[in-house]
Protein backbone atom coordinates (compact mmCIF):
# COMPACT_ATOMS: atom_id res chain seq x y z
CA UNK A 1 0.00 0.00 0.00
CA UNK A 2 1.48 3.25 -0.89
CA UNK A 3 2.06 5.98 1.27
CA UNK A 4 -0.86 8.23 -1.14
CA UNK A 5 -3.07 5.21 -0.25
CA UNK A 6 -2.36 5.50 3.27
CA UNK A 7 -2.94 9.39 3.70
CA UNK A 8 -6.30 9.06 1.79
CA UNK A 9 -7.61 6.42 3.74
CA UNK A 10 -6.22 8.13 7.09
CA UNK A 11 -8.11 11.72 5.97
CA UNK A 12 -11.19 9.45 5.07
CA UNK A 13 -11.01 7.91 8.95
CA UNK A 14 -10.05 11.08 10.46
CA UNK A 15 -12.84 13.36 9.14
CA UNK A 16 -15.33 10.56 9.44
CA UNK A 17 -14.47 10.13 13.36
CA UNK A 18 -14.59 13.48 13.76
CA UNK A 19 -17.86 14.18 11.69
CA UNK A 20 -19.66 11.51 13.51
CA UNK A 21 -18.28 12.81 17.22
CA UNK A 22 -19.37 15.81 16.28
CA UNK A 23 -23.23 14.83 15.15
CA UNK A 24 -23.27 12.59 18.03
CA UNK A 25 -22.22 15.25 20.90
CA UNK A 26 -24.53 17.72 19.04
CA UNK A 27 -27.13 15.45 19.43
CA UNK A 28 -27.04 14.19 22.37
CA UNK A 29 -26.15 18.30 23.62
CA UNK A 30 -29.63 19.07 22.00
CA UNK A 31 -31.40 16.08 23.65
CA UNK A 32 -30.14 16.29 27.40
CA UNK A 33 -31.09 20.27 26.91
CA UNK A 34 -34.68 19.35 26.00
CA UNK A 35 -35.39 16.71 28.03
CA UNK A 36 -33.91 19.13 30.82
CA UNK A 37 -36.39 21.54 30.02
CA UNK A 38 -38.83 19.16 29.68
CA UNK A 39 -38.80 17.71 32.89
CA UNK A 40 -37.95 21.16 34.75
CA UNK A 41 -41.18 22.55 33.58
CA UNK A 42 -42.94 19.91 34.65
CA UNK A 43 -41.87 19.95 38.36
CA UNK A 44 -42.44 23.78 38.10
CA UNK A 45 -46.10 22.96 37.24
CA UNK A 46 -45.88 20.35 39.34
CA UNK A 47 -45.08 22.63 42.14
CA UNK A 48 -47.11 25.49 41.26
CA UNK A 49 -50.57 23.00 41.36
CA UNK A 50 -49.06 21.56 44.72
CA UNK A 51 -49.21 24.93 46.46
CA UNK A 52 -52.64 25.61 44.71
CA UNK A 53 -53.77 22.84 46.25
CA UNK A 54 -52.39 23.66 50.18
CA UNK A 55 -54.39 26.69 49.74
CA UNK A 56 -57.67 24.88 49.81
CA UNK A 57 -59.82 24.42 52.34
CA UNK A 58 -60.86 21.29 54.16
CA UNK A 59 -64.47 21.73 53.45
CA UNK A 60 -65.29 21.12 49.66
CA UNK A 61 -62.09 19.53 48.91
CA UNK A 62 -63.19 16.39 46.59
CA UNK A 63 -64.84 19.51 44.53
CA UNK A 64 -62.07 21.67 45.05
CA UNK A 65 -59.32 19.13 43.88
CA UNK A 66 -61.59 18.24 40.80
CA UNK A 67 -61.68 21.75 39.98
CA UNK A 68 -57.92 22.29 40.26
CA UNK A 69 -56.59 19.18 38.13
CA UNK A 70 -59.18 19.69 35.25
CA UNK A 71 -58.19 23.66 34.95
CA UNK A 72 -54.27 22.91 35.14
CA UNK A 73 -55.16 19.85 32.52
CA UNK A 74 -56.61 22.37 29.70
CA UNK A 75 -54.27 25.08 30.87
CA UNK A 76 -51.20 23.24 30.08
CA UNK A 77 -50.87 21.02 26.98
CA UNK A 78 -48.12 18.74 27.57
CA UNK A 79 -49.71 17.53 31.21
CA UNK A 80 -51.14 14.22 30.28
CA UNK A 81 -52.32 12.55 33.68
CA UNK A 82 -52.98 14.60 36.79
CA UNK A 83 -53.76 12.87 39.78
CA UNK A 84 -54.15 14.13 43.78
CA UNK A 85 -54.55 11.38 46.06
CA UNK A 86 -55.53 12.57 49.60
CA UNK A 87 -55.25 10.27 52.63
CA UNK A 88 -55.86 10.66 56.71
CA UNK A 89 -55.50 7.54 58.76
CA UNK A 90 -56.26 4.00 58.92
CA UNK A 91 -59.48 4.70 60.13
CA UNK A 92 -60.49 7.29 57.90
CA UNK A 93 -61.90 7.42 54.42
CA UNK A 94 -59.38 8.41 51.48
CA UNK A 95 -59.59 9.50 47.97
CA UNK A 96 -58.01 10.16 44.73
CA UNK A 97 -58.89 13.24 42.45
CA UNK A 98 -57.80 11.62 39.05
CA UNK A 99 -57.74 13.39 35.69
CA UNK A 100 -56.22 12.52 32.13
CA UNK A 101 -56.24 14.30 28.86
CA UNK A 102 -59.86 13.78 26.85
CA UNK A 103 -61.61 13.14 30.02
CA UNK A 104 -63.46 14.21 33.01
CA UNK A 105 -61.99 14.81 36.17
CA UNK A 106 -62.93 11.09 38.73
CA UNK A 107 -63.02 11.13 42.29
CA UNK A 108 -62.20 7.51 43.79
CA UNK A 109 -62.75 6.54 47.28
CA UNK A 110 -60.71 3.58 48.25
CA UNK A 111 -58.34 2.39 51.50
CA UNK A 112 -55.10 3.97 52.01
CA UNK A 113 -53.63 0.79 51.34
CA UNK A 114 -54.75 0.56 47.67
CA UNK A 115 -53.83 4.25 46.71
CA UNK A 116 -50.32 3.86 47.72
CA UNK A 117 -50.13 0.79 46.00
CA UNK A 118 -51.28 2.19 42.63
CA UNK A 119 -48.65 3.75 40.06
CA UNK A 120 -49.36 5.86 37.23
CA UNK A 121 -49.98 4.14 34.02
CA UNK A 122 -47.22 5.48 31.40
CA UNK A 123 -48.76 6.13 27.91
CA UNK A 124 -46.14 7.03 24.88
CA UNK A 125 -42.90 9.25 26.29
CA UNK A 126 -44.13 10.34 29.59
CA UNK A 127 -41.98 11.94 32.59
CA UNK A 128 -43.68 11.28 36.07
CA UNK A 129 -43.34 13.80 38.76
CA UNK A 130 -44.51 13.47 42.53
CA UNK A 131 -44.89 15.83 44.88
CA UNK A 132 -46.31 16.29 48.52
CA UNK A 133 -49.64 18.31 49.39
CA UNK A 134 -49.54 19.58 52.51
CA UNK A 135 -52.90 20.56 53.21
CA UNK A 136 -54.21 23.21 55.47
CA UNK A 137 -56.70 22.50 58.52
CA UNK A 138 -54.04 19.68 60.64
CA UNK A 139 -55.70 16.89 61.56
CA UNK A 140 -53.33 13.95 60.07
CA UNK A 141 -54.40 15.46 56.22
CA UNK A 142 -51.89 14.73 53.80
CA UNK A 143 -51.60 14.29 50.05
CA UNK A 144 -49.80 13.50 47.08
CA UNK A 145 -49.65 14.73 43.38
CA UNK A 146 -48.69 12.52 40.56
CA UNK A 147 -48.18 14.63 36.99
CA UNK A 148 -47.46 12.59 33.90
CA UNK A 149 -45.72 14.89 31.19
CA UNK A 150 -45.63 14.33 27.82
CA UNK A 151 -42.56 14.25 25.99
CA UNK A 152 -44.02 13.40 22.59
CA UNK A 153 -43.75 16.46 20.80
CA UNK A 154 -40.24 16.44 22.20
CA UNK A 155 -38.97 13.07 20.56
CA UNK A 156 -40.61 14.54 17.06
CA UNK A 157 -38.44 17.76 17.07
CA UNK A 158 -35.10 15.92 17.64
CA UNK A 159 -35.98 13.60 15.65
CA UNK A 160 -36.17 15.82 12.34
CA UNK A 161 -32.84 17.60 13.72
CA UNK A 162 -31.32 14.31 13.97
CA UNK A 163 -32.24 13.64 9.97
CA UNK A 164 -31.70 16.63 8.62
CA UNK A 165 -28.49 16.94 10.71
CA UNK A 166 -27.47 13.64 9.26
CA UNK A 167 -28.18 14.55 5.93
CA UNK A 168 -26.28 18.03 5.94
CA UNK A 169 -23.22 15.86 8.09
CA UNK A 170 -22.80 13.28 4.90
CA UNK A 171 -22.40 16.29 2.33
CA UNK A 172 -20.35 18.15 4.26
CA UNK A 173 -18.24 14.69 4.83
CA UNK A 174 -17.86 14.49 1.48
CA UNK A 175 -16.79 17.79 0.80
CA UNK A 176 -14.43 18.14 3.32
CA UNK A 177 -12.55 14.75 2.70
CA UNK A 178 -12.38 15.56 -1.29
CA UNK A 179 -10.97 19.21 -0.24
CA UNK A 180 -8.95 18.18 2.65
CA UNK A 181 -7.58 14.82 0.74
CA UNK A 182 -6.57 17.23 -2.71
CA UNK A 183 -4.82 19.89 -0.70
CA UNK A 184 -2.68 16.78 1.67
CA UNK A 185 -1.86 15.21 -1.85
CA UNK A 186 -0.40 18.36 -3.47
CA UNK A 187 1.26 20.03 -1.00
CA UNK A 188 2.60 16.68 0.91
CA UNK A 189 2.23 13.39 -0.33
CA UNK A 190 3.77 14.15 -4.15
CA UNK A 191 6.84 16.36 -2.41
CA UNK A 192 7.08 13.28 -0.63
CA UNK A 193 7.22 11.33 -3.15
CA UNK A 194 10.10 12.96 -5.03
CA UNK A 195 12.02 12.47 -1.93
CA UNK A 196 11.56 9.13 -1.93
CA UNK A 197 13.17 8.62 -4.94
CA UNK A 198 15.73 10.85 -4.19
CA UNK A 199 16.80 8.37 -1.41
CA UNK A 200 16.57 5.13 -3.48
CA UNK A 201 18.61 6.66 -6.22
CA UNK A 202 21.50 7.41 -3.04
CA UNK A 203 21.09 4.00 -1.77
CA UNK A 204 21.56 2.61 -5.18
CA UNK A 205 24.90 4.82 -5.32
CA UNK A 206 24.14 7.98 -6.55
CA UNK A 207 25.82 9.94 -4.22
CA UNK A 208 25.45 13.00 -6.58
CA UNK A 209 21.58 12.93 -6.22
CA UNK A 210 19.86 15.94 -4.92
CA UNK A 211 16.34 16.42 -4.10
CA UNK A 212 14.61 18.97 -5.65
CA UNK A 213 13.76 22.09 -3.18
CA UNK A 214 10.39 24.12 -4.54
CA UNK A 215 9.39 25.63 -0.84
CA UNK A 216 10.55 26.96 1.53
CA UNK A 217 8.24 25.00 4.39
CA UNK A 218 8.78 21.87 5.98
CA UNK A 219 8.89 19.38 3.26
CA UNK A 220 11.29 21.90 1.72
CA UNK A 221 13.39 21.86 4.63
CA UNK A 222 13.44 18.16 4.71
CA UNK A 223 14.87 18.01 1.18
CA UNK A 224 17.67 20.52 1.98
CA UNK A 225 18.35 18.51 5.18
CA UNK A 226 18.24 15.23 3.47
CA UNK A 227 21.08 17.11 0.42
CA UNK A 228 22.94 18.03 3.39
CA UNK A 229 23.19 14.74 5.41
CA UNK A 230 26.17 13.47 3.41
CA UNK A 231 28.03 16.70 4.34
CA UNK A 232 27.28 16.78 7.86
CA UNK A 233 27.55 12.91 8.51
CA UNK A 234 31.07 13.92 10.39
CA UNK A 235 29.47 16.24 12.66
CA UNK A 236 26.91 14.03 13.93
CA UNK A 237 28.18 12.59 16.69
CA UNK A 238 29.75 16.19 17.91
CA UNK A 239 26.15 17.49 17.79
CA UNK A 240 24.70 14.03 19.98
CA UNK A 241 27.41 14.83 22.54
CA UNK A 242 26.83 17.99 23.24
CA UNK A 243 22.85 17.58 23.14
CA UNK A 244 23.71 14.68 25.69
CA UNK A 245 25.77 17.37 27.83
CA UNK A 246 22.64 19.50 27.59
CA UNK A 247 20.46 16.96 28.72
CA UNK A 248 22.11 16.40 31.73
CA UNK A 249 22.11 19.97 32.87
CA UNK A 250 18.16 19.88 32.58
CA UNK A 251 18.20 16.93 35.16
CA UNK A 252 20.46 18.54 37.81
CA UNK A 253 18.89 21.61 37.26
CA UNK A 254 15.09 19.64 37.32
CA UNK A 255 16.33 17.71 40.27
CA UNK A 256 17.69 20.51 42.29
CA UNK A 257 14.27 21.72 41.98
CA UNK A 258 12.54 18.83 42.31
CA UNK A 259 14.46 18.91 45.79
CA UNK A 260 13.38 22.21 46.47
CA UNK A 261 9.83 21.89 45.76
CA UNK A 262 9.58 18.51 47.86
CA UNK A 263 11.28 20.47 51.16
CA UNK A 264 8.28 23.22 50.42
CA UNK A 265 6.14 20.26 50.34
CA UNK A 266 7.43 19.12 53.34
CA UNK A 267 6.93 21.91 55.36
CA UNK A 268 3.19 22.40 54.34
CA UNK A 269 2.37 19.07 55.11
CA UNK A 270 3.93 19.80 58.50
CA UNK A 271 1.82 23.13 58.99
CA UNK A 272 -1.24 21.19 57.65
CA UNK A 273 -0.95 18.46 60.25
CA UNK A 274 -0.91 21.10 62.68
CA UNK A 275 -3.59 22.80 61.12
CA UNK A 276 -5.32 19.57 61.67
CA UNK A 277 -4.53 19.24 65.21
CA UNK A 278 -5.59 22.66 65.96
CA UNK A 279 -8.66 21.91 64.37
CA UNK A 280 -9.77 18.80 66.35
CA UNK A 281 -8.85 20.57 69.16
CA UNK A 282 -11.46 23.32 68.92
CA UNK A 283 -13.90 20.34 67.57
CA UNK A 284 -13.62 18.28 70.85
CA UNK A 285 -14.02 21.68 72.96
CA UNK A 286 -17.27 22.76 71.08
CA UNK A 287 -18.42 19.22 71.74
CA UNK A 288 -16.95 18.83 75.43
CA UNK A 289 -18.60 22.43 75.90
CA UNK A 290 -22.09 21.65 75.14
CA UNK A 291 -21.50 17.95 77.30
CA UNK A 292 -20.57 20.63 79.90
CA UNK A 293 -23.32 23.09 79.51
CA UNK A 294 -26.28 20.42 79.33
CA UNK A 295 -24.36 18.50 82.65
CA UNK A 296 -24.41 22.17 84.23
CA UNK A 297 -28.09 22.37 83.57
CA UNK A 298 -29.25 19.00 84.15
CA UNK A 299 -27.57 18.69 87.70
CA UNK A 300 -28.33 22.69 88.83
CA UNK A 301 -31.55 22.16 89.29
CA UNK A 302 -31.95 19.25 91.18
CA UNK A 303 -28.72 20.40 93.19
CA UNK A 304 -29.93 23.38 94.34
CA UNK A 305 -33.24 22.25 95.61
CA UNK A 306 -31.15 19.52 97.60
CA UNK A 307 -28.83 22.06 99.03
CA UNK A 308 -31.66 24.47 100.04
CA UNK A 309 -33.55 21.57 101.93
CA UNK A 310 -30.23 20.96 103.89
CA UNK A 311 -29.94 25.09 104.94
CA UNK A 312 -33.40 24.53 105.97
CA UNK A 313 -33.09 21.78 107.82
CA UNK A 314 -30.03 23.06 109.70
CA UNK A 315 -31.92 26.32 110.54
CA UNK A 316 -33.39 23.81 113.38
CA UNK A 317 -32.26 24.57 116.88
CA UNK A 318 -33.70 21.21 118.30
CA UNK A 319 -31.42 18.89 115.73
CA UNK A 320 -29.23 16.53 117.64
CA UNK A 321 -25.14 17.49 117.48
CA UNK A 322 -24.74 14.61 115.15
CA UNK A 323 -27.10 14.83 113.33
CA UNK A 324 -26.50 18.35 112.72
CA UNK A 325 -22.98 17.78 111.97
CA UNK A 326 -23.49 15.21 109.28
CA UNK A 327 -26.02 17.91 107.42
CA UNK A 328 -23.18 20.40 107.31
CA UNK A 329 -21.31 17.76 105.90
CA UNK A 330 -23.45 17.40 103.06
CA UNK A 331 -23.85 20.86 102.45
CA UNK A 332 -20.60 21.03 102.17
CA UNK A 333 -20.12 18.44 99.77
CA UNK A 334 -23.06 19.98 97.80
CA UNK A 335 -21.75 23.36 97.48
CA UNK A 336 -18.39 21.41 96.54
CA UNK A 337 -20.15 19.79 93.62
CA UNK A 338 -21.76 22.84 92.47
CA UNK A 339 -17.87 24.19 92.63
CA UNK A 340 -16.97 21.39 90.29
CA UNK A 341 -20.07 21.74 87.59
CA UNK A 342 -18.85 25.59 87.06
CA UNK A 343 -15.24 25.05 86.79
CA UNK A 344 -15.74 22.07 84.81
CA UNK A 345 -18.33 24.67 82.40
CA UNK A 346 -15.69 27.74 82.96
CA UNK A 347 -13.11 25.77 80.95
CA UNK A 348 -15.16 24.97 77.98
CA UNK A 349 -16.01 28.87 77.44
CA UNK A 350 -14.12 31.75 76.59
CA UNK A 351 -14.44 34.28 80.16
CA UNK A 352 -14.12 38.03 79.86
CA UNK A 353 -10.97 38.76 82.22
CA UNK A 354 -11.92 41.26 85.31
CA UNK A 355 -9.32 43.76 85.27
CA UNK A 356 -8.32 45.68 88.55
CA UNK A 357 -5.92 46.38 90.85
CA UNK A 358 -4.59 43.09 92.70
CA UNK A 359 -1.81 42.35 95.63
CA UNK A 360 0.28 40.62 93.79
CA UNK A 361 1.73 39.02 96.99
CA UNK A 362 -1.98 38.77 98.24
CA UNK A 363 -2.98 36.75 94.54
CA UNK A 364 0.02 34.40 95.10
CA UNK A 365 -0.41 33.21 98.93
CA UNK A 366 -3.76 32.35 98.00
CA UNK A 367 -2.65 30.06 95.32
CA UNK A 368 -0.12 28.56 97.76
CA UNK A 369 -2.32 28.29 100.77
CA UNK A 370 -5.13 26.47 98.39
CA UNK A 371 -2.20 24.24 97.28
CA UNK A 372 -0.96 23.36 100.84
CA UNK A 373 -3.87 21.17 101.00
CA UNK A 374 -3.11 18.71 98.30
CA UNK A 375 0.60 18.14 99.00
CA UNK A 376 1.64 14.32 99.65
CA UNK A 377 2.74 13.81 103.78
CA UNK A 378 6.38 14.77 104.67
CA UNK A 379 6.78 17.03 101.45
CA UNK A 380 8.77 19.73 101.04
CA UNK A 381 7.31 23.44 101.36
CA UNK A 382 6.73 25.44 98.76
CA UNK A 383 9.80 28.02 98.12
CA UNK A 384 8.61 31.59 97.21
CA UNK A 385 10.66 34.14 95.63
CA UNK A 386 9.25 37.80 95.45
CA UNK A 387 11.58 39.98 94.69
CA UNK A 388 9.26 43.13 94.71
CA UNK A 389 5.27 44.06 94.99
CA UNK A 390 4.73 46.08 91.49
CA UNK A 391 2.81 49.68 91.61
CA UNK A 392 -0.30 49.54 90.10
CA UNK A 393 -0.70 46.03 89.16
CA UNK A 394 -4.24 45.37 87.21
CA UNK A 395 -5.22 42.18 86.39
CA UNK A 396 -8.26 39.40 86.64
CA UNK A 397 -7.18 38.02 90.06
CA UNK A 398 -9.33 34.82 89.92
CA UNK A 399 -7.62 33.81 86.90
CA UNK A 400 -4.31 34.49 87.61
CA UNK A 401 -5.17 32.42 90.84
CA UNK A 402 -6.40 29.69 89.13
CA UNK A 403 -3.41 29.43 86.47
CA UNK A 404 -0.68 29.39 89.56
CA UNK A 405 -3.00 27.21 91.38
CA UNK A 406 -2.90 24.97 88.23
CA UNK A 407 0.81 25.37 87.84
CA UNK A 408 1.64 24.57 91.19
CA UNK A 409 -0.36 21.28 91.82
CA UNK A 410 1.13 19.86 88.69
CA UNK A 411 4.08 20.46 89.74
CA UNK A 412 3.44 18.60 93.25
CA UNK A 413 2.25 15.90 90.86
CA UNK A 414 6.01 14.85 89.64
CA UNK A 415 8.24 15.61 92.20
CA UNK A 416 9.33 13.35 95.18
CA UNK A 417 9.45 13.54 98.88
CA UNK A 418 12.77 14.93 98.42
CA UNK A 419 12.08 17.33 95.10
CA UNK A 420 11.61 20.96 95.22
CA UNK A 421 8.98 23.65 93.70
CA UNK A 422 9.59 27.17 93.48
CA UNK A 423 7.15 29.93 92.69
CA UNK A 424 9.02 33.33 91.78
CA UNK A 425 7.46 37.34 90.65
CA UNK A 426 9.83 39.70 89.44
CA UNK A 427 8.70 42.88 87.99
CA UNK A 428 10.20 43.40 84.01
CA UNK A 429 9.46 46.80 83.06
CA UNK A 430 5.73 46.97 83.02
CA UNK A 431 4.98 43.55 83.30
CA UNK A 432 5.64 40.80 85.45
CA UNK A 433 6.58 37.50 85.28
CA UNK A 434 5.57 34.60 87.34
CA UNK A 435 7.77 30.97 87.00
CA UNK A 436 7.28 28.05 88.70
CA UNK A 437 9.78 25.35 88.41
CA UNK A 438 10.31 22.00 90.17
CA UNK A 439 12.23 18.83 89.79
CA UNK A 440 10.70 16.89 88.15
CA UNK A 441 11.80 14.85 84.85
CA UNK A 442 10.18 17.80 82.85
CA UNK A 443 7.88 17.00 79.75
CA UNK A 444 8.60 14.76 76.92
CA UNK A 445 8.89 15.99 73.40
CA UNK A 446 5.89 14.32 72.08
CA UNK A 447 3.65 15.66 74.99
CA UNK A 448 5.34 18.90 74.57
CA UNK A 449 3.76 19.61 71.63
CA UNK A 450 0.24 19.22 73.14
CA UNK A 451 0.45 21.40 76.36
CA UNK A 452 -2.24 24.03 74.90
CA UNK A 453 -4.40 20.90 73.60
CA UNK A 454 -7.62 20.99 75.74
CA UNK A 455 -8.06 18.46 77.73
CA UNK A 456 -4.92 16.46 77.18
CA UNK A 457 -3.16 14.98 80.44
CA UNK A 458 -1.03 12.00 80.63
CA UNK A 459 -2.23 11.50 84.30
CA UNK A 460 -3.98 8.73 85.00
CA UNK A 461 -8.08 8.39 84.78
CA UNK A 462 -9.83 9.99 87.59
CA UNK A 463 -6.35 12.60 88.14
CA UNK A 464 -6.81 15.45 85.60
CA UNK A 465 -8.47 17.11 83.16
CA UNK A 466 -5.80 18.27 81.50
Amino acid sequence: MTIRTKVWLLVVLSVAVTAGATFWLRTFAMRRQLTLQAQQAAQEVAQDVARAAEGLEIDDLERDLALLVDSNLRTHARIYRLEIGVERDPQSPSFRVTTQRGEDPQITREPISSIAAKKSERQGDTYTVREPVRLKGGGGWKGTLTLEWMLGPIENMIRVTERWSLILGAVQLVLLVLLVGFIIDRVVVARLANLGRAMRDVEQGGLDRRATVDASDEVGRLSQGFNRMLDQLSSADKEIRAFSQRLAEEIEAATQDLSKKNLALAQLNRLLNDLRRENASKVRLATLGQLAAQLAHEIGTPLSSVSGHLQLALLQRDLPAGLRERLEVSSRETARIGRIVRDYLDSTRSLEPEMKPTSLAQVLGEAIEVTRGTEPPGHRPIEVNITSEPDGFVTDPGLLRQIVLNLLTNALDVVDRDGRVTLSAHCDGDHVQIAVSDTGGGITPDDLSRIFEPFYTTKGRGKGTG
